[in-house]
């Protein structure tokens, strides 16, 4: 039996991502997409709106959902862009946040997952890469994800924009693989 879990999220790429990672490792779990454009409080703690976005999700659809917020975070700057780095790619664009950055600042992506299934648990996984910041001459990459364009994980030489293109080689780099492997470890152990 299949246990269907939703990933709320109304970015394709991101449901993509996840559904084929699980299909891969997990394929008793289905992963079906929620796409509710659910309110985020403003904040900057990145598990906080994690854990609200997915109780705002369980009252929608009182099924098993999975939820995420994630950030890409300059450490050359305090907590930025984090969990505003949605807008701030929306604001500012290709050339705007090229202009913050310098070849080889460091940088990484981080990651707060929940799971819920019930009204009262709630279950937190995390996933981090740390990486280098480059700046290419032309966007060429998924404008669902815009910053993957400038992010070199540590141990690669590519951005994870070019990566993508090789998923099954390279999907130890993401950090939202490294929160969903924790997560389906945790699932499969607690179902036997």
């Amino acid at each position: 039996m299949k246990h269907e879990i939703y990933y709320v999220t109304t970015n394709p790429g991101k449901v993509a991502e996840v559904a084929e990672y699980a299909q891969l490792y997990a394929p008793e779990i289905e992963i079906k997409q929620f796409s509710a454009d659910i309110d985020e409080i403003q904040s900057n703690d990145q598990v906080a709106i994690a854990r609200d976005k997915a109780k705002k999700a369980w009252d929608l659809l009182r099924k098993p959902v999975l939820v995420d917020d994630s950030g890409i975070f300059f450490e050359k700057y305090y907590k930025f862009p984090g969990t505003i780095s949605k807008f701030v790619s929306y604001g500012l664009g290709f050339d705007g946040i090229k202009r913050l950055i310098d070849e080889g600042d460091r940088a990484y992506f981080l990651l707060s997952m929940v799971y819920i299934e019930t009204e009262d648990q709630l279950h937190m996984f995390e996933g981090r890469t740390n990486g280098r910041l480059t700046k290419p001459e032309k966007f060429e990459g998924d404008p669902h994800l815009p910053y993957d364009v400038y992010f070199i994980p540590d141990g690669s030489d590519v951005t994870n924009a070019v990566m993508r293109q090789n998923f099954k080689d390279t999907a130890q780099f993401y950090y939202r693989i490294k929160a969903l492997q924790q997560f389906l470890t945790w699932f499969k152990a607690r179902a036997k």
